[in-house]
């Protein structure tokens, strides 16, 4: 019986294929140097020459760099190492221990604008592309300096790197002391910088753009053309790189076709040049706007509009993508993510739109000690990209005609306004199915009238649905300035009952949607549990952190981290090793965090594990040595578990 072929048939033994070509190049380089030496060729010629064996000899320094020379053929890893350290050497600005794992940042944070080191080469226009690509090995270095200064991925590479400059300026300097200076600058230094400009394109601004996705299927695209392969390495295919990173590139093509169905199913951005049938290139809507199949996207998005509501409040609009926004529902909410003093932090922010207005909107309310929502609040510029996911969340209000003379209360506190007014705008709404029959009741607490956010959309609602909307305004703290409308009086058990009892809430078997701190959610639920409210009419909005409780049989873990720091834990069967690593605040070196990039690979010196999903970045014969991810890696036994410094 025949076997079908997956990719990791194509990952493993030595990529002799690439060894060849390593080969040719160092032969190439040397025979280079030798024209050059005896003015057998011109300096212009060298410089073409220098700047082709610089392009191809980045594919060698590309998968040194991952792994897949060696592949999982344990005695040829330091050769693998070797070969790329030796290749680097001529780029002289970019080290192979700082390359390679900057490089798998990019893998783990594709198309992030704070965390994707090539996003660097982004940019609307090929001129922009163009010069941002020309510094691409520049900008490695400033990253070093700056962002990952204290990251402990990149820390790890920082003897080697130095080393190597000691290496590069040694070479450099005692070339232009010998009076080698021009031919170091023409065959040496420009070729470099043209090298940079030809890979920054190919690998970085035509895969990754315009999507501004983030998702696996749909953060980078392929592009097919008769020849392309020989041309881009097997780059126009960089479906296959990005999905399973440990594939040859002399293999790209034959996965990709082995996969084909699996990319189409999943709406990956695949597109044939000059095709009359199929997406063109650049014109497949996949790589333009939000088109995951689960519903829920990772989007790079540029932030549209900054509306101040409040002092301490702003309403925050996204510009959508091909005219597109995500598809969400009235309650909802999105994460949105931003790199601040070196740290990825992710809050979750309610959508303030209605689906029917085709905007993404959210509300943001900074509080004392906030990092995210100050920044937003204080920092944010029009123009700026932000990482934002969703929608997430079971706060949802969707409108049926199955319930006629529908009412709804809506009882909101601070903040908590945000899922609460797309709820009404979509209630309201003549695009809703029942919109004609639906009355909404809005209570909504706050200090004082300054800090009401959305006082005008609210005002106009009222102005618009004079009989559908009414607005029900409690102030715990009211201006001097008191007016009909401030009430003093945070919502007790008896101020809802009368509220409830005046508009006639409760013999309409309402449904309720409750969004506030803790007090207000506790105070409704006992209210209307008093009055009989049945639970299915209720609902509560809850932000909860992904925390994974732990089940299952506990096992004593021991992690050895590359510092030589030594921890224990005890971790459950169904958590992996970096969540509980992270739970505890111990800082296992990690990227991707799904088990692509291979940043936190760690060798089993005592017990077993289980993986909780397939693991691109761990080969078979990697796994068989005992090595595993810590992200994927769950615990079955006790278990010692060390990684190392490199």
């Amino acid at each position: 019986m025949m076997m079908t072929k997956t990719w990791r048939d194509y990952s493993t033994g030595i990529a002799w294929g690439t060894v060849l070509l390593y080969l040719l190049l160092l032969a190439a380089y040397i025979g280079l140097i030798s024209a050059i030496y005896n003015a057998s060729i011109s300096l212009l010629a060298g410089m073409l020459i220098s700047t082709i064996i610089l392009y191809l000899g980045f594919t060698v320094v590309h998968e040194a760099g991952h792994g897949n020379i060696a592949h999982d053929v344990s005695w040829m890893k330091p050769i693998e190492r070797f070969m790329g350290w030796t290749l680097t050497i001529v780029f002289l600005i970019v080290p192979f221990g700082l390359f390679a794992k900057i490089h798998d940042y990019h893998h783990a944070f594709t198309n992030d604008p704070d965390r994707d080191p090539d996003h660097w080469v982004s940019g609307d226009t090929w001129m922009e592309a163009s010069l941002r690509a020309l510094t691409l090995p520049l900008n490695y270095l400033v990253l070093m300096a700056t962002r990952f200064r204290k990251d402990a991925v990149i820390a790890s590479t920082h003897p080697s790197s130095l080393i190597y400059f000691l290496i590069t300026f040694s070479i450099a300097s005692s070339l232009v002391l010998s009076g080698y200076a021009m031919e170091l600058l023409i065959v040496g230094i420009i070729p470099i910088f043209l090298s940079s400009y030809i890979l920054g394109m190919l690998f970085d601004w035509i895969p990754h753009t315009p999507t501004r996705q983030q998702g696996r299927y749909q953060n980078t695209r392929s592009y097919i053309f008769p020849g392309l392969k020989f041309l881009t390495l097997g780059q126009n295919y960089h479906h296959i790189h990005h999905l399973y990173p440990r594939v040859s590139w002399y293999h790209y093509q034959r996965v990709f076709n082995l996969i084909r169905p699996s990319l189409e199913k999943n709406n990956a951005p695949i597109e044939v040049l000059f095709s009359k049938t199929q997406p063109g290139f650049g014109e497949s809507v996949y790589a333009k706007e939000p088109s995951s199949i689960d519903g829920i996207d990772k989007l790079t998005l540029d932030v549209e509009s900054i509306e101040k509501l409040t002092p301490n409040s702003v309403a925050i609009s996204f510009a959508p993508l091909n005219g597109k926004t995500i598809n969400f529902k009235a309650g909802q909410y999105v994460t949105v993510t931003k790199l601040i003093a070196g740290e990825a932090i992710t809050r979750c922010y309610s959508i303030c739109r209605g689906p029917h207005e085709n905007k993404l909107t959210i509300g943001v309310k900074a509080v004392a000690g906030g990092l995210l929502s100050n920044y937003l609040n204080e920092d944010l510029k029009v123009g700026d990209e932000l990482t934002v996911a969703g929608p997430f969340g079971e706060f949802i209000y969707s409108p049926s005609a199955k319930i006629q003379h529908q009412s709804l209360v809506l009882i909101a506190a601070g903040s908590g306004i945000t899922p609460l007014l797309s709820i009404a705008k979509t209630a309201l709404s003549r695009s809703g199915l029942a919109s004609t029959e639906t009355k909404v009741h809005l209570i909504y607490i706050n200090s004082s009238s300054l800090d009401v956010m959305f006082a005008q959309q609210l005002a106009e609602l009222e102005s618009k649905f004079p009989e559908k909307f009414q607005l029900t305004p409690l102030f715990t703290q009211p201006s001097n300035n008191v007016n009909r409308r401030q009430r003093k009086n945070y919502l007790s058990e008896s101020t809802l009952v009368d509220l409830l009892s005046a508009d006639g809430s409760i013999k309409l078997d309402s449904q309720y949607y409750i969004c506030g701190p803790k007090g207000l959610k506790d105070t409704v639920t006992k209210t209307l549990n008093n009055l009989q409210i049945s639970e299915d009419l209720v609902f509560i909005e809850e932000f909860r952190p992904e925390v994974i409780a732990a089940q299952g049989e506990l096992h004593p873990v021991n992690i050895v981290l590359p510092n030589g720091a030594a921890h224990q834990l005890t971790i459950a069967e169904n958590q992996t090793v970096l969540q509980a690593a992270q739970q505890s605040g111990i800082k296992i070196p990690y990227a991707c965090g799904v088990g692509q990039c291979g940043c936190c690979m760690m060798q089993i010196e005592q017990g077993s594990v289980e993986l909780k999903s397939e693991a691109p970045g761990l080969l078979a014969g990697e796994q068989a040595a005992g090595l595993t991810l810590a992200c994927l890696c769950q615990p079955r036994s006790a278990l010692t578990l060390s990684c190392a410094a490199g």
